[in-house]
């Protein structure tokens, strides 16, 4: 990629992203912060991490996470539990009160996407999944350690 085109890419990822949070993300409220609700999704389809595995993949400091943990634990949406092989290691785990909050805001989600969605046609909307797919894809890639 040629030097010109770089700042105009990353200029583009970030109207993207302003977009999305202006007229998607803004609209769909989430009792929680963003940074919260990212451990959740984070933790949902796990049997449970270690603060440090969630840091690192969320890319927040060990110490901001600590802090995160601690509220979601206040909250009654995670859980601390020892590691059963290794006593020194905590694991966090999403429980059935954090996993109803988030399947109860990502079915707002998806509805509130379907209801944007039905501004296209069905041939835009299955270019855009086929776009949202590579983007996925892409941005995975892009930011995989």
């Amino acid at each position: 990629m040629e030097a010109q085109e770089r700042p105009r890419l990353s200029q583009q990822f970030v109207e993207i992203m302003v977009l999305l949070h202006n007229n998607f993300g803004r609209q769909t409220q989430v009792p929680l912060p963003l940074n919260q609700f990212a451990v959740l999704c984070t933790l949902m389809d796990t049997a449970g991490m270690a603060i440090s595995d969630i840091s690192r993949q969320l890319n927040i400091s060990k110490q901001q996470m600590t802090n995160i943990i601690d509220k979601l634990v206040n909250t009654g949406y995670v859980e601390k539990k020892s590691d059963s092989r290794d006593r020194r290691r905590i694991v966090i785990t999403i429980n059935k009160t954090g996993e109803q909050l988030l399947d109860d805001h990502m079915e707002l989600f998806r509805q509130r996407f379907d209801q944007y969605a039905q501004n296209l046609t069905n041939a835009e909307r299955s270019e855009l999944a086929q776009i949202l797919r590579r983007y996925y894809e892409l941005i995975n890639k892009m930011f995989s350690i």
